[in-house]
């Protein structure tokens, strides 16, 4: 009978370090350093990660405590566990990428998981069991890697968070990731750890999202204490709180928004500017049964800023002078789409017209959707886009725009509603535009239509068979 050898790993006094948990190898691997018990709850997701569990996870503390160093002495404690694990790394540049890998790699030597002759480059490098470590930019890709476990740390800079582009491609650069994240035929775990600018960053969007529940760890750099109702430090033994009021003060002189206070320290990024809608809508939880109006308002889309590829729907009901939203849809924009939306639209909802603010190419494709049977209304885009919706935002401060308790599409919803800010060449804005097309062809505006409808609807204009010799 054949004798099977099993290869024997060799001796490694770090695993027994490892088997004591993340927090006691910080210090056992990196004797200057202390272990990290203000970010115990982040290592306990890492440490979940380990036995397999497809953890999806993200950790926003204030700057400066340590999560990016913790972080890479969890990627080795990781492959201390399972040499044979492939991690990717995700940042912000090519050149943050090289300082994470050569920190990562001189880490993985130490604990003796680090590469062999071969297998050696500070952005991709494999150990003797097949383990290993890539790290990139967003913009750079691994197509065709092996990845069993996905790390993103700070994959947006201060000047790329505040890009629509860059936020949308950093955003599917991470998801394709997650797709291809597998092992054994299992998922694997995806783990964010970054310092925020934008609420619409790679955290804030998962945030939102509803298909899988992302675990999130959040602390403040201040927080007041439940019990004795008094302002206390994250972790004082790091950063003192009279200290970190000495950090805002000195913020505050060169930024009386404190927006880099609340992203940077708060982890709570505002958007640049003043809120135009409250944020405390009106809810309901059942609509009123008696007599209604429907109406569905549309924004097409085509505006001058770069990324702005989506067009929305809104379907509401009027009941006297309240509007209660009923769904509001994003998608790509798309003249197929476009049209099957509105016809499930029509189908859920009933038959109603469409309003919607138009001009150049818009004029276009309402008339190809009027040409399918769908019930445009085209209005003319008159002044710019704050000007048509103060009448909107006053019937939303006002409590007479109504939105449902529940939804899947309701936090997205309020997410972007929160960071209107009227600007023509906006982004994130096309549901918005959409409301207002619906309150202003339903209601009136004192910009909807000519001079000589001022303040008043669009009543009975929804028929398919209008005119629009107008618009040519």
């Amino acid at each position: 009978m054949a004798v099977v050898k099993t290869k024997v790993l060799p001796k490694n006094p770090y695993r027994d370090f490892a088997a004591e948990g993340l927090l006691s190898f910080v210090p056992r691997l990196s004797p200057e350093f202390k272990e990290p018990r203000h970010l115990s709850d982040w290592c306990a997701l890492i440490e979940r990660a380990s036995k397999g569990e497809a953890v999806r996870a993200l950790c926003s503390v204030p700057i400066r405590h340590f999560k990016s160093e913790t972080t890479m002495h969890g990627i080795v404690w990781l492959l201390v566990q399972d040499p044979k694990m492939r991690i990717l790394v995700l940042t912000h540049s090519f050149d943050r990428a090289r300082t994470l890998g050569k920190r990562i790699r001189r880490l993985a030597e130490i604990a003796g998981v680090g590469p062999v002759f071969g297998s050696n480059t500070i952005e991709d490098w494999s150990n003797d069991q097949g383990g290993g470590v890539l790290t990139m930019s967003a913009e750079q890709s691994k197509l065709g890697a092996d990845v069993h476990l996905v790390f993103f740390d700070d994959p947006l800079d201060e000047h790329a968070s505040m890009d629509i582009a860059r936020r949308n491609d950093v955003d599917e650069t991470i998801s394709h990731y997650t797709a291809r994240c597998m092992r054994g035929g299992k998922p694997g775990p995806v783990l964010g750890v970054m310092s925020r600018w934008h609420p619409d960053d790679p955290i804030g969007r998962r945030l939102l999202r509803t298909a899988v529940k992302w675990e999130h760890i959040h602390h403040p750099a201040i927080y007041e204490d439940p019990d004795s109702l008094q302002e206390k430090a994250f972790a004082p033994e790091i950063w003192p709180l009279e200290e970190l009021y000495k950090a805002r003060a000195e913020l505050r002189e060169q930024d009386p928004t404190e927006r880099i206070w609340y992203a940077q320290f708060q982890g709570d990024p505002k958007p640049i500017g003043s809120s135009k809608f409250r944020a405390d809508p009106e809810r309901y939880e059942r609509l009123p049964d008696w007599n209604f109006r429907l109406v569905y308002g549309c924004d097409l889309a085509f505006t001058a800023g770069a990324g702005s590829d989506y067009f929305a729907i809104v379907a509401m009901k009027i009941i006297g002078t309240k509007a209660y939203l009923l769904e509001v849809q994003r998608t790509k924009l798309d003249a197929h789409l476009i049209e099957s939306t509105c016809n499930m639209f029509t189908m859920k909802y009933g038959a109603a017209p469409i309003y919607s603010y138009v001009s150049g190419p818009e004029v276009g494709m309402v008339r190809l959707m009027r040409q399918r049977g769908l019930r445009f209304v085209p209005m003319k885009a008159r002044y710019n886009k704050l000007v048509r919706a103060e009448k909107t935002i006053r019937r939303w401060n006002e409590g007479n725009i109504i939105i449902p308790q529940q939804g899947q599409w309701v936090p997205g919803f309020l997410h972007r509603v929160g960071a209107f800010r009227g600007d023509d060449k906006g982004h994130d804005d096309d549901e918005i535009d959409a409301l207002v097309s619906a309150c202003d062809g339903a209601m009136g505006s004192a910009v909807a239509g000519t001079v000589r409808i001022l303040g008043q609807s669009y009543v009975g204009s929804g028929s398919v068979s209008g005119s629009m010799k107008d618009w040519t």
